[in-house]
């Protein structure tokens, strides 16, 4: 009989929990999601002065756990 389970050895995936990143400065957002170790991504960034802008909407919500890594969507308030 031959084994075909996964090696024990196997590296499991790391979680992360997302931060909460609504009313915080666009440029703040991104550092706060890089520190919890996630990605922050605008939605609808269409101009250079988003940065400046306050963040109204994210998705998954705070709290959430997620892989390492994943990517943490945000709207930015005009």
């Amino acid at each position: 009989m031959i084994d075909v389970s996964p090696a024990s050895s196997e590296t499991p995936v790391r979680k992360a929990r997302v931060p909460e990143l609504v009313g915080v400065p666009a440029t703040d957002a991104h550092d706060r999601a890089l520190d919890a170790g996630v990605l922050a991504v605008a939605e609808n960034a269409t101009h250079t002065a988003a940065g400046r802008g306050l963040i109204c909407r994210q998705h998954p919500d705070p709290g959430a756990e997620v892989d390492r890594g994943a990517i943490v969507r945000i709207w930015i308030g005009s």
